[in-house]
């Protein structure tokens, strides 16, 4: 796929952007239980490429991947959020409030 394909694709909602990141902080969080260590200081020590590649773990490829696709989705919804206007962000969250 060239670059011109994936500029004619079009971009996700923030709907779908949501859901993405719910997925990937997911996968973080088990192997956060898993290891008993916070994403945040296993990213730190893997990309200074301190685990050893000897022993590389497709668990440690899989984390460092979902929590770059997080960040990555922050970044995607700051930037949709960012486009809005006040008044539309209040109608965004008023139009999915639940009444009691």
């Amino acid at each position: 796929m060239t670059r011109q394909d994936m500029k004619k694709q079009p971009k996700p909602s923030a709907a779908e952007i949501i859901e993405t990141l719910h997925a990937a902080r997911e996968a973080c969080i088990r192997y956060e239980k898993k290891y008993n260590i916070l994403t945040e200081e296993f990213y730190d020590l893997y990309s200074q490429g301190l685990l050893d590649d000897d022993d590389l773990n497709f668990d440690f490829v899989d984390w460092a991947g979902s929590h770059k696709t997080a960040l990555e989705c922050q970044r995607e919804l700051h930037k949709c959020f960012k486009q809005s206007t006040p008044a539309e962000k209040v109608a965004k969250l008023k139009s999915h409030a639940v009444v009691a």
